[in-house]
């Protein structure tokens, strides 16, 4: 751990020391019921306070004092994530609005901020709307098979923050293992046109304590970014990994006129990662996946934990276990959580939760988010991957060769590569693949000897599992629930079935909902499974389903109250197992 870190602020991968939360007790009105609500707890949690349905318009408000004002700096409202449309006011006077569950969102409140009584008033839009991206929060009026209660209004914190006049707007911290070099960009916003007098240093302080402080020069073809590249030998670096997740604080200073005006909080790990001959690598070193699907519901919360050492203790329970990572399913966590990850050494998946009514609107709303949460979520070394879509929900056009709905997806994998080329890509989670980093399968056929049959399929190249897609054959899956006899098709055309991609259970088990005719305890059972797929020699690594309990879905390795279900100890050894031979396939 990297003592440096600046830990109390909500995001510690960009921070300032001059915040202050807004967290507490506010008013919130819905129709004519009127009520108090702690945020940010969501409307639909035990810990907000309220019973309000998790649907509708919400208005939230309270009054804050704020002891004084520094004409030297501008002061922004942020609001950590908020579901789902959010129009906000102070003191009257109209901010802004923003769409969409899941991304951070900001205002410049210097001219409506007042130094002492200050009002803030934040008006909520939320539905059961199909087409808004929801996760697995019910598109119903009632929780449904492995969909669950909605949430609804500020379910992350809500603070205003001091900058400069003239302030880093952004940076990015850019690493190349291959050449030994980091190049830090960062992003100025001056008060005035051109910034003339402006300079920016960074200091970056080792994980165990050495210092160094390095001037950013102007970068003649953009005035407003600053830029440095140093070897690695100019502050000791070291790699990140789940064994020694090695990070490097890093604060930002701006100057104006020789006069510090700015200052930011940051971190960053070193760390490569590479899907290639049928593998992953991290750090150019092989890394076999051992992973825990994670749905990010909380006890009392529901999206929100009580405190970060809830999340903290949900981290140590995987690793306790003997797993290396967690997929994140269907949500995107907060920030802090991901800051725990890159602290604690686990690895992730940022994965965008689904929208199931596929449209113009939903779509134009899922890629501005995307983009957001993109440009939010860069700088975590523990996130290896993001996942797009999942199990086709929202994008059944997509069978259609020309249809909107397979552009639009090409598109966002083209946008996620583009903005974030330090992470793979999963198109669509589980099957179907149309342009994928990570060939990722999804089963929960009942016995074990139907998994090490599917297994011995895709080994010997079987064309029926591997490219021979029908809609007939998805029609029958579900209409004749053969979730435990079948598995789906795992290409949705021979293109996507790239040479070199490695292959990944991104989903099994599930003992306790999905049906299961073994014999024996739940522990056998994804002793058997787990076991089978690391003896095929086909895949990188497994995501077990699941950590904890949630909703209908009784089949984790915990209670929802985190209470074991399953032996830890017995649990932690098969984790451990040794990776296997390679298969005559040579597929991992």
């Amino acid at each position: 751990m990297n003592e440096h870190i600046y830990e109390e602020h909500p995001d510690p991968s960009w921070a300032r020391r001059g915040w202050t939360s807004l967290d507490g007790t506010w008013r919130i009105r819905r129709g004519k019921r009127e009520s108090e609500i702690r945020v940010p707890f969501p409307i639909g949690s035990a810990a907000s306070g309220v019973d309000f349905p998790d649907s509708g318009t919400f208005v939230y408000s309270r009054d804050f004092d704020y002891p004084s004002l520094d004409a030297s700096k501008r002061y922004e409202l942020h609001v950590g994530a908020c579901d789902y449309e959010a129009e906000v006011f102070l003191n009257g006077l109209r901010l802004g609005a923003h769409r969409g569950g899941y991304a951070s969102f900001f205002f410049d409140i210097t001219e409506a901020l007042g130094a002492g009584a200050n009002r803030l008033e934040i008006k909520v839009v939320d539905s059961h709307n199909a087409g808004q991206a929801r996760g697995k929060q019910t598109f119903l009026r009632r929780p449904f098979s492995v969909w669950y209660s909605g949430i609804a209004g500020i379910w992350q914190t809500v603070w205003i923050e001091e900058t400069g006049k003239s302030h880093v707007a952004a940076a990015r911290v850019k690493s190349d293992l291959a050449s030994g070099l980091v190049e830090i960009v960062a992003r100025v916003e001056p008060e005035v046109e051109g910034g003339l007098g402006l300079a920016v240093e960074a200091e970056i302080v080792s994980p165990t304590g050495e210092r160094g402080v390095h001037a950013l020069e102007r970068a003649a073809d953009a005035p407003s970014e600053f830029r440095l590249t140093l070897p690695f030998e100019a502050f000791g670096a070291r790699t990140w990994s789940p064994e020694d997740p090695a990070l490097f604080a890093l604060r930002y200073r701006l100057y104006a006129g020789g006069r510090s005006c700015d200052r930011v909080e940051s971190y960053f790990g070193l760390r490569s990662v590479e899907a290639r001959d049928r593998a992953l690598w991290l750090n150019g070193n092989p890394l076999y996946l051992r992973m825990a699907l994670v749905q990010g519901y909380y006890p009392e919360g529901a999206y929100t934990p009580l405190s970060s050492s809830v999340m903290a203790a949900d981290i140590e329970a995987l690793k306790d276990r003997g797993f290396n990572g967690a997929r994140v399913h269907e949500k995107i966590e907060s920030p802090y959580f991901q800051y725990l990850c890159d602290k604690m050494g686990l690895l992730t998946t940022m994965e965008m939760p689904s929208f199931y009514l596929p449209s113009r609107k939903a779509f134009a709303a899922y890629e501005s988010e995307l983009r957001e949460l993109i440009e939010r979520d860069i700088a975590h070394p523990s996130c290896l991957a993001r996942i797009l879509f999942n199990e086709t929900w929202g994008i059944w056009g997509v069978y259609r060769e020309k249809s909107k709905t397979r552009r639009f997806v090409a598109d966002m994998v083209r946008l996620a590569r583009e903005a974030d080329p330090t992470r793979l890509v999963i198109d669509n989670s589980g099957w179907e693949h149309l342009d994928t980093d990570i060939v990722d399968f999804h089963h929960y056929l009942g016995t074990a000897a139907l998994a090490r049959e599917a297994y011995a399929r895709l080994a010997a190249g079987d064309e029926e599992s591997l490219h021979g897609f029908s809609l007939a054959k998805v029609l029958a899956f579900y209409l004749f629930d053969r979730v435990a006899s079948a598995t789906r098709t795992l290409f949705l055309e021979r293109s996507a079935d790239r040479a070199g991609a490695p292959w990944l259970v991104s989903e099994y088990g599930g003992f306790g909902w999905y049906g299961s005719s073994e014999s024996g305890e739940a522990i056998d059972k994804i002793e058997a499974y787990t076991r089978d797929i690391i003896e095929s020699g086909l895949f990188c690594g497994y995501c077990l389903t699941q950590l904890y309990d949630v909703g209908s879905e009784v089949n984790g390795l915990q209670k929802f109250d985190r209470s074991p279900k399953v032996d830890v100890e017995r649990m932690r050894r098969l984790n451990a197992a040794t990776r296997p031979r390679k298969s005559p396939r040579d597929r991992c």
